[in-house]
């Protein structure tokens, strides 16, 4: 006799053991050979229906023998519901470790349906499902209603699955089991009756399943649904079945089987191989379910035939009624259920960028025209999914790659009998650093992916990759990689790949762009960690080693091209003509012609023809000339004289001197202020020769313990006790501090120290108010804030200014430690409480009085007047007498001190705000944010720390606001000492359409600077114009610093931002 282990463990078998059992055979079954042509016997109603269901592309002899092979595994197919197998292959264990019974109450179920669960629970009851149970363990019941309105009968096991130990066991993925069903024609589905229940479950585990109903306590005795480790056993259980049959034969997933063959008589012979091994395990199948003998059949949600794979029309017609999302949750689920079939929608990842981006946490939910037309086009991608060809792995495999500004795509392909056709698309979004790679980069970014991606394609056999991207032709040629190229090229090198370059017409199946290419990209990744706006376009991010070409720029400057834009000027062609006819006419004639054309008039003298190009003589140099630069020229002047490496960003006079040096137009030296003033890496990397410095912003306490400030002076050396930190409380109005040495920054120590220290002694506090640190935003902080009804303010980002008071309090307590700690700083923790007595017993300037005599009502007596024998007041005094004088005397105190801090305050303010350098903004407005962190491996001496543009959402106080400067768009609170606007670069004569239309101006600029500009260039008297032309205002030229706006009226702050505070 020949045995098998089904098992996972060895099992030993000694002499004498009883391995198996014989009865008497009653019944033989004879299965019906492959060449039998007449059944025998009747089938029962539900087999007559299979067998009526498959005969579609069978002949009357073929349908004979699947009649035969039906009548032959007849006790295979479940009779009814009822008729469930039971299998002994695998059992299933539910392992939760010493964890404790878990004992839910019994849940109330609605009166109307209790007949019901006490009819589902009979039924199970007569099938052997379930058997009335002792156990400690009890789980509720749980009621979901199908699609036809009757009830499923479900337990939750949620609290049971979070102590249980997991099973690892893999399930299949499904785009591998599809891929290998190439080359079949005829497929089978077949599925279990209820195929959970025809696993035993091991009897020890048997009262974890338990549950209550109104009619007892039940628990199961086979594997019930809702259990977390059941689909590993049940996919265990299918392939030890079917073991030696999977990716042959068959595939498998869960209780889902596909049964394949290339014809007739090999699918015949398959699927009778297949019901011997159900068969044998004692399993049975659901016949509604079962498909036979088909071309084309659906299993997991897709259509399989010979052609290929496509989507389930029954389940992409949900798509067509699907409802506008109205929220993120909705478009959470529209998009879960579309990137189930996402390898039959082209360019999936580009259409959904908007829908994904409204999934982003802390991102706003606004339903947009872009948002409406991608959800419409995925919609009917869908519905009109094209066929995907089976992939044969004989034949050579085409790649086509493709990069945009917000994806990447592929699509993977063969050549079918002559026609190319697709095997799968893919694709996916470009992280916020990747959507400011180059060009090439974004390219070789596509094709390092997507190889990976098909690597089960690709991986051993030669293919072609093909691009529109002609760079990427020297890819594999590249000589001395470094960084991130190298490792890219590293990844390509195990692959045998032909890249060839196919034009973007010829592109479209990977929604080809066309790019410029660009062979060196200084794009670093790191700058985007807290910018999330940045508005540079692809070429400023490569401009730092993009190589210039001194002959491409001075092609932009030919006399050919120079000319014809003066001949186009109508300005310019006015004062050509008097040149060139040697005629200047009076100034009566010109009356009604523009200030452009007055001012060349003013200077005619100076103006000459060269080369049919009209010239000025430069005033500064007699051999020179200066070319006339029509309107359409002269941003293209001004960014080759500032922006270019060769320019060097330098300021307004020296950037007006270098052009002086070739060119000349009427209102130069206004332009040259507004392109450079508004030029944003000048913005962002220079810094002001004045420091930010708004208005002090006060914040007063009436009385002890109303407002308190908290703060943490950190890393400083380990102590023998190890200590590393000291938690710093000071109260606003006493002054009155308390410090304690901490071994970490940990949000539960400091909360303990706080409440047991400090609250425990001086009583809840009003208000507490501390900087923007994980602990004191942490849920346990926030929590206890909330418990003891404490209102708890922060200070802004990178502005310590806003907690002055114990910012200023860490210096003297670092200065006062340092006098007395050892060589190795190791005992800072015992000299802190004898520091802090010093302190406290000493006055307070902005009080007049010490914070012991503030707090307590007396002054402590120190070891100096110990060591003196200083005179004490020994007058005994009764008690409630004593109480009544020292409430008397605290009250008389605390009314000079409210005094007495106040005229601080207001002399404190008024000093801080006699140096004021700040701009007021309005939500709308474009700022530069002030970030002082750099990137790891950089130099803060050529890091640029201002960051943006970015537009002011609202504003909280007069000097906070709300912006989104943050990791992916997320908003800060940013103090006013921190932003700088961002001023238009219009040139005079350009309109404010033709200015704000540019790409390089993404984000709306203050309007205020504009109209400014426009008044004060209105104003100016023609003849000063003419002489600021002339050059006789040149003296009065400075390089300064963009000017803020005019102060605008105050506005409330709205209350829901009143948790954010700032002093300064």
């Amino acid at each position: 006799m020949r045995l098998m282990n089904l098992q996972e463990d060895p099992q030993t078998v000694y002499p004498g053991t009883n391995i198996a059992r014989a009865s008497p055979v009653t019944s033989v079954i004879e299965t019906t050979s492959s060449s039998s042509c007449a059944p025998s016997g009747e089938l029962r109603e539900d087999l007559h229906q299979l067998l009526q269901r498959s005969k579609e592309h069978l002949t009357p002899e073929q349908s004979n023998k699947v009649k035969s092979l039906l009548l032959a595994y007849k006790n295979l197919f479940a009779a009814t519901d009822s008729d469930l197998g039971r299998t002994t292959v695998v059992k299933h264990k539910i392992e939760t470790g010493d964890a404790r019974p878990i004992k839910q109450p019994l849940r109330r179920v609605p009166a109307h349906l209790s007949p019901e669960v006490d009819r589902q629970v009979d039924d199970m009851l007569d099938r052997g499902v379930i058997q009335k149970s002792t156990s400690p363990w009890s789980s509720g019941l749980v009621l979901v209603q199908k699609k036809d309105g009757s009830l499923r009968f479900c337990v939750d096991y949620r609290r049971l699955n979070a102590v249980s130990i997991h099973d690892a066991y893999p399930l299949p993925r499904i785009d591998e089991a599809l891929d290998h069903l190439s080359g079949c024609t005829w497929f089978s589905t077949l599925d279990l009756n209820a195929g959970y229940w025809q696993v035993e479950l091991e009897r020890e585990d048997r009262p974890k399943t338990a549950f209550s109903t109104r009619t007892g306590l039940y628990e199961f005795q086979v594997m019930p649904f809702g259990l977390t480790s059941a689909p590993a056993t049940f996919e265990r259980l299918m392939e030890t079945v079917l073991a030696g049959l999977q990716w042959q034969i068959c595939l498998i997933y869960l209780d889902d089987v596909i049964v394949v063959g290339k014809d007739f008589e090999d699918m015949l012979q398959n699927l009778q191989t297949v019901f011997e091994r159900l068969l044998t395990a004692g399993l049975k199948l659901k016949t509604k379910k079962c498909q036979l003998f088909g071309k084309e059949v659906i299993y997991l949600g897709h259509v399989i035939s010979e052609e290929g794979i496509a989507t389930d029309n029954e389940k992409v017609k949900v798509v067509e009624q699907w409802p506008v999302p109205k929220n993120i949750k909705e478009v959470r689920s529209f998009l879960g259920f579309c990137g189930y079939y996402r390898r039959f929608v082209r360019n999936f990842s580009q259409i959904a960028s908007c829908l994904h981006r409204l999934t982003e946490k802390d991102r706003i939910f606004e339903w947009t025209n872009a948002c409406q037309e991608a959800f419409t086009t995925l919609k009917h991608q869908l519905i009109n999914a094209p066929i995907l060809a089976h992939p044969d792995f004989t034949q050579p495999f085409i790649l086509d790659t493709d990069a945009s500004d917000k994806a990447i795509g592929a699509v993977l392909s063969q050549n079918i009998d002559g026609n190319e056709r697709p095997i799968a698309y893919a694709g996916r979004m470009l992280t916020k650093s990747e959507r400011s790679y180059c060009v090439t980069r974004k390219e070789l970014l596509a094709v390092v992916h997507f190889v990976k991606h098909f690597k089960h394609y690709l991986y051993g056999r030669r293919f072609t990759v093909r691009t529109d991207h002609s760079s990427l032709r020297w890819l594999l040629n590249f000589k001395a990689p470094e960084g991130q190229m190298a490792r890219w090229l590293q990844v390509l090198s195990s692959y045998n790949m032909d890249i060839k370059h196919r034009p973007g017409s010829q592109h479209r199946n990977a929604d080809a762009l066309s790019r410029i290419p660009c062979r060196q990209c200084g794009f670093d990744p790191m700058w985007e960690k807290h910018t999330e706006t940045e508005t540079e376009n692809t070429a400023m991010a490569c401009s730092p080693k993009t190589k210039e070409d001194s002959e491409d720029q001075k092609s932009k400057f030919e006399s050919s091209i120079l000319q014809q834009k003066q001949e186009d000027d109508a300005d310019i062609a006015v004062v050509f003509k008097w040149v060139r006819e040697g005629e200047k006419p009076p100034y009566k004639e010109i009356g009604d012609r523009s200030i452009i054309v007055k001012t060349l008039w003013a200077q005619f003298e100076s103006l000459v023809i060269h080369g049919d190009m009209l010239y000025r003589k430069n005033p500064n140099s007699a051999t020179s000339l200066q070319a006339i630069v029509p309107a359409a020229e002269r941003r293209t002047v001004l960014t080759h004289s500032h922006d270019n490496r060769s320019s060097g960003h330098l300021g307004i006079k020296k950037t007006l001197a270098k052009i002086r040096q070739s060119f000349y137009w009427p209102g130069i030296q206004n332009d040259v202020k507004q392109y450079v003033i508004g030029c944003p890496q000048c913005s962002k990397r220079k810094s002001s020769s004045k420091t930010k410095r708004a208005p002090m912003q006060m914040v007063e306490s009436g009385f002890p313990m109303e407002r308190i400030a908290i703060d943490i002076l950190c890393e400083l050396p380990s102590t023998q006790q190890g200590n590393r930190h000291i938690l710093v409380v000071s109260d606003y109005y006493t002054k009155w501090t308390e410090s304690f040495a901490m071994p970490n920054m940990e949000a539960q120590t400091v909360a303990k120290i706080l409440v047991e220290e400090v609250i425990a002694r001086f009583g809840v506090p009003y208000s507490l108010h501390s900087d923007q640190g994980s602990q004191f935003e942490s849920s346990l902080f926030r929590e206890m804030c909330l418990l003891l009804q404490i209102n708890k303010t922060h200070t802004t980002p990178y502005h310590p200014k806003s907690d002055g008071m114990v910012e200023r309090f860490n210096k003297t307590l670092v200065t006062m430690l340092s006098a007395f700690v050892n060589n190795h700083q190791t005992d800072w923790d015992e000299h802190l409480p004898y520091v802090m007595m010093a302190y406290r017993s000493t006055e307070h300037e902005t009080t007049g009085n010490s914070p012991n005599a503030m707090m307590l009502g007396r002054e402590t007596s120190t070891p100096l007047d110990i060591q003196y024998e200083m005179p004490r007041n020994i007058k005994t005094i009764p008690q409630n007498q004593w109480a009544w004088q020292l409430k008397e005397k605290m009250e008389n105190a605390h009314e000079l001190v409210r005094k007495h801090s106040k005229g601080a305050m207001l002399r404190q303010k008024r000093y801080h705000d006699q140096k004021l350098s700040w701009t007021k903004f309005e939500p709308g407005d474009s700022v530069y944010v002030f970030f002082p962190n750099i990137p790891a491996g950089t130099t803060h001496k050529l890091a640029s720390r201002w960051r943006g543009p970015f537009k002011i959402l609202t504003r909280l106080t007069e000097v906070t606001y709300r912006v989104p400067c943050g990791y992916k768009g997320k908003t800060q609170v940013i103090h006013a000492d921190r932003m700088r606007p961002r001023h238009p670069q219009i040139l005079r004569g350009e309109s404010r359409a033709e200015a704000f239309g540019r790409k390089d101006v993404q984000v709306q600029v203050d309007e205020t600077c504009f109209e400014q500009s426009q008044n004060e260039s209105v104003e100016k008297t023609e003849k000063n114009l003419v002489l600021e032309e002339l050059g006789e205002k040149f003296s009065s030229e400075n390089e300064c610093e963009p000017n803020g706006a005019n102060p605008r009226r105050t506005r409330r702050k709205p209350q829901w931002h009143s948790d954010y505070t700032s002093f300064y």
